[in-house]
């Protein structure tokens, strides 16, 4: 921390530029930026240092951009250290392109070759370009008052490296306007459930959310499922059934034929399993007669209560509405027991009524967005800060700071359109996930093919998306069971690069014409099989459709867990992949290192890897996990069959003494545990103790294989050399 800031630290990060301040005598550059050091610069004293002074890096005002560019005579090597939040995010300053992984990042970490440094709460983006560069930390290290530093070398010389400084990057560069962190950011929590609607549509009951709820309880509760997510069907319609009602009135009417006991009767049926009660409601209003009732609370044109298109009356959404009938509904449903509460058709509110408003003359442009925001606002100050807010459905500016998830696809179903869907749109809004809000790809139905469950799955748990399932129980077969618990639950991985979206692809990658099809309300879609030339019709053309990795094929995740660090690729074959070779540093892996490589899904270990990787052609819908440790002399894990994260679930840690590993485990008691091990010295025999369960080790090939029965919830294994 410098001793000489002249300016406060302000709660709101100021628009403008860093202070530079040389002490010629340190060999010390410094640039402060809202009272803070953000960037030191260390160079050998006597170093003839070129930089740019504060406001003439200032390329541009707005959006606010600011340039640092750094020569040196002599040439030397400068230590240059960031002082950023505690949690901030190593990222890259761009969207993956020609072959490179979608990068995910954990909070802290740094990755091999990754130029960019994101502040999330102060929506600061810094990042290097010019000259090589290395990272000197591993992970940010701690400083005072929630601080933390990270430093780079990189050589200098007359050829300049340059640093940007982008103050307000996500609100102001990236246009998401209503973006202030430093208010309010969302949970960064993970989050795993089941979802009705797919399963039943608006054919549910007590009967049916009983018996999923102990269904779930019994099989996937101790896997990391959390939530049961009550679905379009079980309110009274029309909404509110009776006119004179509120909205919060309609909304907490159950249908009495299905629901009997009410709201109550849905709560205590999924506590009494364990899990956390889940709620939908929507923005529509349909009973015809509550305009009359209520005829402040809607848009009216002509004398006429006003619908729109994909929606029915509108509220106004001016303060009286919102007081009146809109947060009631949120204060009633948190009341109730609900801990999670997902929002339907607010697209539909801001795109096919507001909007429409707009296009009659009703009210402004400006009137329609603030009055959109209102509404969000209003719904979230029901719920209070406490509840999960998922907001649905397609991106939208407007939820950032008010939900903690967003939906960012139309809906999901089991077909191929539907799970290219998932798999594409996870990839393109890959920069907002956990920065504005937790994406959500909508939930997933595992009664499509085995190979497609198993991407879309893989990609929701090792990105940290929101993880929702949603198939009748007669769809949860063995093999279908097994690909849930082995990705469940899902991380809290963050977006791991960033920038302007491309719109060089097909929105949501499909239409009507392709797939989608909301048969009935009460008809869930079934899977249908797709040929190659209906999935490529599907995908629509891409400038990259025939790269060896298309944008949407490959991704590349950090792992950090107690201690332990490595790295899972996946390829997921939203188009059929080639044969070919990725060079490690598009993984963002050292390619000078060696690494070991395991393949999840296979649960097979490849052998050790440098400076690329050799992958196997993937048919439509397919995928590959592979796990990348590096090769060390030390005995070690390199993979494992509980999760597909290989595995940053079960092992609580891993030790080495006196040439002996030690892991401490947790499982399933009853279930059995496989884990992939390098263990040192061709010629020893290597033993396993196990207290908590039982062990057995075996060698196949050059590597041991430890499987372990648990009887209870922890278990501790030893592995030595006999």
């Amino acid at each position: 921390m410098n001793n000489e800031n002249f300016h406060p630290i302000q709660k709101v990060p100021p628009i403008a530029h860093a202070l530079h301040h040389w002490d010629e005598t340190q060999g010390l550059l410094r640039y402060e930026y809202n009272g803070l050091d953000v960037i030191e610069i260390r160079v050998p004293v006597g170093t003839d240092l070129g930089f740019r002074h504060g406001s003439d890096g200032t390329m541009q005002s707005i959006q606010y951009f600011q340039q640092v560019y750094l020569s040196a005579e002599p040439a030397c090597k400068a230590k240059i250290t960031l002082r950023l939040h505690h949690d901030s995010l190593n990222m890259r300053p761009s969207r993956a392109r020609d072959d490179q992984a979608i990068l995910g990042t954990l909070p802290g970490l740094t990755s091999y070759g990754v130029n960019g440094m994101y502040d999330p709460q102060w929506d600061l983006m810094i990042d290097w370009h010019g000259r090589p560069w290395r990272w000197l930390d591993a992970e940010m290290a701690p400083e005072r008052d929630g601080y933390s530093t990270v430093s780079f070398e990189a050589d200098l010389s007359m050829s300049a490296l340059y640093i940007n400084l982008k103050p307000w990057y996500y609100a102001k560069h990236l246009g998401y306007s209503y973006h202030r962190p430093w208010e309010r950011r969302p949970a960064q929590k993970s989050a795993a459930g089941w979802c009705s609607w797919e399963a039943y549509r608006r054919d549910i009951s007590i009967e049916k959310i009983q018996t999923v709820a102990r269904f779930l309880e019994t099989e996937l509760k101790d896997y990391g499922l959390q939530y049961i997510q009550v679905d379009d069907g079980y309110q009274a319609m029309p909404l509110p059934v009776k006119a004179e009602m509120s909205m919060a009135e309609g909304w907490t009417t159950c249908d009495p034929a299905k629901f009997p006991g009410g709201h109550a009767s849905i709560v205590s049926a999924i506590e009494e399993a364990g899990l956390t009660p889940a709620i939908w409601v929507n923005a529509n209003i349909t009973n015809p007669d509550f305009p009359r009732e209520h005829p402040d609370a809607v848009f009216w044109h002509e004398s006429n209560p006003l619908k729109g298109e994909w929606i029915d009356f509108l509220y106004t959404c001016d303060e009286k509405t919102l007081a009146e009938q809109v947060e009631p509904i949120f204060v009633a449903l948190k009341n109730l027991g609900y801990k999670y509460i997902k929002i339907d058709a607010i697209r539909h509110l801001l795109f096919d009524g507001l909007h429409e408003c707009v296009r009659l003359g009703l009210i402004t442009n400006e009137d329609a967005s603030r009055r959109f925001r209102a509404f969000m606002e209003a719904s979230r100050r029901g719920m209070g800060d406490d509840v999960y807010y998922l907001a649905s459905w397609g991106e939208m500016h407007e939820v950032d700071g008010v939900a903690d998830a967003c939906r960012i696809s139309m809906d999901a179903n089991p077909t191929w359109a539907g799970v290219r869907m998932q798999l594409f749109e996870s990839a393109r809004w890959f920069h907002t996930h956990r920065v504005l809000f937790v994406n959500d790809p909508d939930h997933v139905c595992v009664r499509s093919k085995p190979e497609w469950a198993r991407s879309v799955l893989s990609l929701i748990s090792l990105s940290g998306e929101l993880y929702m399932l949603s198939d009748a129980l007669s769809a949860y077969t063995p093999e279908k069971m097994d690909i849930i618990r082995r990705t469940l639950p899902p991380l809290s991985t963050c977006a791991g690069e960033t920038g302007p979206l491309s719109v060089e692809y097909p929105a949501y990658t499909w239409t009507k014409l392709h797939g989608f099809a909301v048969q009935s309300h009460e008809t869930p879609v079934e899977m249908e099989n797709v040929t190659l030339e209906e999935a490529l019709n599907i995908a629509g053309w891409a400038p990259d459709r025939e790269n060896t990795h298309p944008f949407s094929t490959l991704w590349s995740f950090p792992m950090s867990h107690h201690g332990r660090r490595w790295r899972v690729m996946l390829r997921v074959a939203t188009t059929p992949l080639k044969a070919g070779t990725i060079g490690l540093k598009e993984l963002a892996l050292e390619p000078d290192k060696t690494y070991h490589a395991f393949d999840f899904w296979k649960q097979q270990y490849l052998g050790t890897v440098t400076g690329s990787f050799s992958c196997e052609a993937l048919e439509l819908g397919c995928c590959q996990a592979v796990a990348f440790h590096e090769v060390g002399e030390l005995p070690m894990v390199v993979g494992s069959d509980r999760h597909v994260s290989m595995d940053a679930v079960s092992i609580l840690s891993e030790e080495v003494a006196e040439g002996s590993l030690k892991l401490r485990l947790q499982g399933v008691p009853g279930k059995t545990l496989h884990y992939t091990l390098a263990l040192p010295g061709k010629n020893r025999g290597w033993s396993a103790a196990c207290s908590g369960g039982t062990a057995g080790l075996e060698k196949q090939g050059v590597v041991y294989v430890l499987e372990v029965t648990f009887d209870s919830v922890d278990a501790e294994v030893i592995v030595r050399a006999e």
